[in-house]
């Protein structure tokens, strides 16, 4: 064996040994479940049973504040507004509704026409859909799109959403 094949052989050797399960987690086949389980329990994780929607999300980027809002109208359901920005001219902007199944949330805009998308929310971050349905363009300022936006809770609860502010809706949830 050559000098320069050697250390390609031990690492392949090494690789090899690896697949016994000598380095398995201590944790066992569930460390990623008992890894989330821990994170809950300490409050780095928000417990998925007590995930509060009601509320006003955030994102700040050098192109302006994006928007989210939600207020608990019943079970499972609430009155949303949003707000994208893409630069001074560039928006979508929009109120609806929301339906919230685990960390699944249904969004339906009204006013400008039909759009309705899937949305994912972990309790910390609202995430939408990377493509959305065409009618909800009209949502939308030319070269702007609600695709892939998201949205960080910032200030949980029905009077907070209330509090947020859009461009050319005063209001983005009562």
């Amino acid at each position: 064996m050559t000098r320069r094949a050697f250390p390609i052989f031990a690492s392949c050797v090494l690789l090899a040994g690896c697949s016994d399960g000598a380095l398995t987690s201590s944790f066992g086949s569930d460390a990623g479940a008992t890894l989330d389980a821990r994170a809950v329990e300490t409050g780095v994780l928000p417990n998925p049973e007590n995930i509060a929607f009601a509320g006003r999300f955030e994102t700040r980027s050098d192109l302006g504040i994006d928007k989210f809002c939600a207020v608990k109208t019943g079970a499972n359901r609430f009155d949303i507004g949003f707000l994208a920005v893409f630069g001074p001219e560039s928006t979508c902007e929009g109120t609806g509704t929301a339906s919230v199944q685990g960390d699944a949330v249904k969004i339906a805009l009204n006013g400008k026409g039909n759009c309705t998308f899937a949305a994912r929310y972990d309790g910390i971050e609202l995430r939408f859909a990377g493509a959305v349905e065409s009618g909800c363009a009209r949502y939308c300022s030319e070269k702007a799109s609600l695709s892939g936006t998201h949205y960080f809770m910032i200030e949980p609860g029905d009077n907070a959403a209330r509090n947020t502010l859009g461009r050319e809706i005063e209001r983005l949830c009562s």
